[in-house]
């Protein structure tokens, strides 16, 4: 790393010669710019930059490189208006796209980052990353098959690429591909020992299989590389509460929710967990907030009837009961919750509809929940059972 740095050291003092003697030439204090943001000086490549756009204001070559140093310092906004305005101007390279691409995928705006991605996919030369990140775009917009698609297609080109193999790990993971999900992680890995998907990836395998000590070694190691990522600290939640740790699982999904707030799943967790903490108000401000995302999700209706049935409200629970089981007639929370009031008037119906809810059919995007969620249960009401 230090012959890198100070190769690109040695040569930016040979460019900055070079301006002495040529100090009106525009490319050349782009290049200075470049090599000043490889080396990690924001700071100074933006001074580069914008003093040679005060000489030369209609110059893209600077415009597209200041645009980078704008994604560099996390200026999204800024980024943006530079490369669309560079579009609406005519500078409407693959180059360009694919970087208005990376400031949409890091601003959360994915299909947009998903039309400009597909637009360059014919110029694998000009963006030779675009299939990788167009992956990464459809995983988050809930495209996991398309998304496994694609990283295929990047790792035809670079079949070592740990990043394209970690993308591939989750997106196969997340389309129930659990074979290519497990490959690919392990070898990412071993390429890369803290890429986060294949940690995820791993980590949730474990977790589907009630292997807690796997699954926390996995989801410590994603946090303690990655400590802002939701799904790891998501996971970590997930694998404590397999330990009846329901204190640290707690402190965990408020983690999760605070990284990922726009994931339903995080915050039916925590919900869960509050459940089992007998923290029903929090329970139900974590399923509100769930209500929020989707109003159209079985399992959220269902949490909310869990909650006015443990609030000794039968009747409205009934009716949001309903709602539930309309949006999804498999819908886990919507079941218990019907339990729950079965319970009120017919114990033995209601431990057979909880025994057949426990044993029923696994959802997607649900089965560490559930599984979890079966054991907590199990072990609370059967506190000498190991």
């Amino acid at each position: 790393m230090n012959a890198r740095i100070d190769k690109i050291r040695s040569q930016l003092n040979r460019y900055y010669g070079l301006l002495e003697r040529h100090p009106s030439n525009p490319g050349l204090r782009g290049e200075i710019a470049d090599l000043h943001l490889q080396l990690g000086e924001s700071t100074q490549a933006r001074k580069i930059l914008e003093h040679a756009l005060s000489r030369w204001p209609d110059d893209a070559g600077l415009k597209s490189r200041l645009a980078s140093v704008a994604i560099a310092g996390n200026k999204l906004d800024e980024a943006i208006a530079i490369l669309q305005g560079l579009r609406q101007t005519g500078a409407d390279h693959p180059i360009i796209r694919y970087n208005l691409a990376c400031a949409m995928m890091l601003a959360g705006r994915f299909a947009e980052a998903k039309d400009l991605l597909v637009s360059v996919l014919d110029r694998p030369d000009d963006a030779p990353r675009a299939p990788l990140l167009l992956a990464q775009a459809l995983h988050h917009l809930g495209e996991a098959e398309e998304a496994a698609r694609y990283a295929k297609a990047s790792l035809t080109r670079h079949p070592e690429d740990p990043e394209a193999l970690g993308v591939l790990a989750l997106a196969s993971l997340d389309s129930s591909d659990d074979a290519t999900a497990k490959e690919s992680a392990k070898k990412a890995l071993r390429l890369n020992p803290v890429d986060l998907n294949a940690l995820i990836t791993l980590g949730s395998l474990a977790l589907a299989g009630q292997n807690e000590s796997e699954a926390t070694t996995y989801f410590e190691r994603a946090v303690a590389r990655h400590p802002t990522s939701g799904r790891a600290w998501s996971g970590r939640g997930l694998s404590v509460m397999l330990k009846l740790d329901l204190d640290r699982a707690l402190e965990y999904f408020h983690r999760a929710v605070q990284y990922m707030p726009g994931h339903v799943g995080t915050w039916h967790s925590l919900a869960w967990c509050q459940i089992l903490k007998n923290d029903s108000k929090g329970a139900q401000r974590s399923f509100e907030r769930a209500m929020e995302l989707d109003r159209n999700f079985g399992d959220t209706h269902g949490g909310l009837a869990v909650i006015a049935a443990l609030q000794n409200r039968p009747e409205e629970a009934k009716d949001i009961v309903k709602r539930a089981l309309r949006l999804d007639p498999t819908s886990f929370a919507g079941r218990f919750a019907q339990s729950l009031l079965t319970s009120k008037s017919d114990p033995q119906k209601a431990e057979r509809m909880i025994q057949e809810i426990l044993l029923s059919p696994v959802g997607p995007g649900g089965e560490a929940l559930r599984d979890a969620l079966t054991r907590v249960m199990s072990k609370r009401n059967n506190p000498d059972k190991s």
